[in-house]
């Protein structure tokens, strides 16, 4: 009842090339398991490290009033040169303490001079950052150096920028870029055409 079927044997050759095609995947997918682990954490380390030696700056606006957020935003904007300066001086990675200092006084100095109707406060060292996610990338909130100046009570939304890596806050006019691109569809597209 059963047909027959003739029975077809690979050549000896075939055999020991499906044979060495086994070894090759099976140590490529020991190597896999073994080494990527220790990828992922050295990049993990990587990350601390940065996080651990990123220099931070931070304005952050008296509220979320569109005044004051448009004090914020300008200030930022005089404040740029100065914190491109502390970028552009710390080619080894790191920013020492004269830079800081010397920073902080000619913020200082920028505020006293243009904004004097502002309550402004300039903190140096160890502070507080919110979590922020810049791309792909998630920001933890952790203490940072940094330079903070804080206008009147601070309690309005803040913009930051990172010297290590060289990370800023993107600016109003790019976010308003990205958002006006409308998506089509192709098929939707397609058969709107048939009716045009």
């Amino acid at each position: 009842m059963l047909n027959e079927y003739k029975i077809i044997r690979l050549p000896k050759q075939n055999i020991f090339l499906a044979f060495v095609k086994l070894v090759f995947i099976a140590i490529a997918l020991q190597l896999c398991i073994l080494y990527i682990p220790s990828l992922v954490g050295f990049a993990k380390e990587t990350t601390k490290y940065e996080q651990e030696n990123d220099f931070r700056i931070r304005v952050i606006a008296n509220s979320n009033t569109t005044q004051d957020q448009h004090e914020k935003e300008q200030l930022v904007k005089d404040l740029k040169p100065y914190f491109k300066q502390v970028v552009a001086s710390a080619g080894a990675g790191t920013v020492d303490n004269e830079q800081i200092l010397s920073l902080k006084q000619e913020i200082e100095a920028e505020i006293k001079e243009n904004y004097p109707q502002l309550d402004t406060q300039v903190v140096i060292g160890d502070n507080l950052f919110p979590p922020k996610r810049q791309n792909a990338v998630l920001y933890p909130q952790n203490m940072y150096q940094s330079i903070v100046v804080k206008i009147g009570d601070a309690r309005g939304d803040n913009w930051w920028c990172s010297v290590f890596p060289s990370v800023c806050e993107p600016d109003k006019e790019e976010q308003k870029e990205e958002e006006e691109e409308q998506v089509t569809f192709f098929i939707w597209e397609w058969i709107k055409g048939f009716f045009e």
